[in-house]
């Protein structure tokens, strides 16, 4: 298998026209390959005329140049120039990294090598075939403004270094570095299901692939700004294979979005208490229950009631605590 296939965006690209633009000493226009949000990958053949040679060149463009924070700092670009004869098989390749938008030079080709037919460096048509590969790691998200990994492509060399999970569902995959989702791995759920083949298969219904990448971008330190019902999803995968800093973090914004002002009867502050109590979010289940206790009266609503809607006898000991706590002395 070709060494492209390690890099997230790959292919292999013809470059047209070489001899006619030997003859005119000049260079060929750059091909577009990709877009990822606002940075381009493109190649080009650049013609030394002084050495009578020729060489292809890699580079990433920004569209808007004051956006430089949106460039990775480093990209690692691997580039083989193809040939139908068998003797130049993997002679004229090269890796390199591309420092954010700095050009990677490729090998060079004397001309009269590339003119030559028996070598057999281009078609009937004159092109060139060039194989390609840019990896990106991680993603600048234009929304949220922030750095993510990038999970929909495979981690860089992760299959023959044996240090990446592949998550799938039917025939959506994910993928991370097997260390950073293992250190976090509290209960050994994610571990003991991927020790022999390195794959997570996911449950086929109630987990979504788009909330399992928000999961997963949580897990690896990316502070993800959601929404409560995007954080409800996100706990409920977290909760199911223990992933304890997620919990934590999607706890600690849906009690900081919590505001009383937002609610005028009992039904959401009673659903976030029965939440919190079935994962364990012993802040928010404070939280909650410190506003509904605080209306009681208002919302004509009365203890019993609360007890009832709460499952008191299915809580954990530290639920009963917090519960009593408010209900006895106001506090937590």
């Amino acid at each position: 298998m070709s060494e492209r296939f390690k890099c997230s965006h790959n292919g292999i690209c013809k470059i047209p026209n070489v001899p006619e633009t030997i003859a005119t000493a000049g260079q060929t226009p750059s091909i577009l390959l990709f877009e990822i949000n606002d940075v381009t990958g493109g190649i080009n053949l650049q013609f030394l005329s002084n050495k009578k040679s020729v060489r292809p060149i890699a580079a990433l463009v920004l569209s808007d140049s004051s956006d430089s924070h949106k460039m990775p700092p480093k990209t690692p670009i691997f580039l083989n120039i193809l040939s139908k004869n068998p003797k130049f098989e993997n002679k004229l390749k090269i890796e390199a990294f591309a420092e954010r938008k700095d050009p990677v030079f490729g090998p060079e080709i004397p001309y009269s090598e590339i003119l030559d037919s028996n070598n057999g460096f281009l078609d009937k048509n004159g092109a060139m075939t060039i194989e390609y590969g840019f990896h990106f790691d991680s993603i600048f998200d234009i929304i949220q403004e922030i750095w993510k990994f990038n999970l929909k492509c495979k981690i860089f060399d992760g299959e023959s270094k044996k240090n990446m999970i592949t998550y799938e569902k039917r025939k959506k995959k994910l993928f991370s570095h097997k260390q950073l989702i293992l250190f976090h791995d509290s209960h050994s759920k994610i571990y003991n299901e991927t020790q022999e083949t390195d794959t997570l298969k996911l449950p086929l219904y109630f987990i979504e692939m788009k909330d399992f990448e928000k999961f997963l971008q949580i897990a690896h330190g990316v502070q993800l700004k959601l929404d409560s019902s995007d954080l409800w999803s996100v706990i409920v995968i977290a909760h199911r294979y223990g992933i304890k800093n997620v919990l934590a973090y999607c706890e600690r914004q849906l009690v900081m979005d919590f505001e009383e002002e937002n609610y005028t009867d009992e039904v959401f502050p009673i659903q976030y208490a029965m939440r919190a109590i079935k994962f364990n979010l012993y802040r928010l289940l404070a939280v909650s229950l410190e506003l509904v206790l605080k209306n009681l009266e208002k919302w004509g609503i009365d203890t019993d009631y609360l007890f009832k809607s709460l499952n008191w006898g299915e809580m954990t000991n530290e639920s009963m605590k917090i519960v009593m706590a408010n209900v006895l002395y106001g506090e937590y």
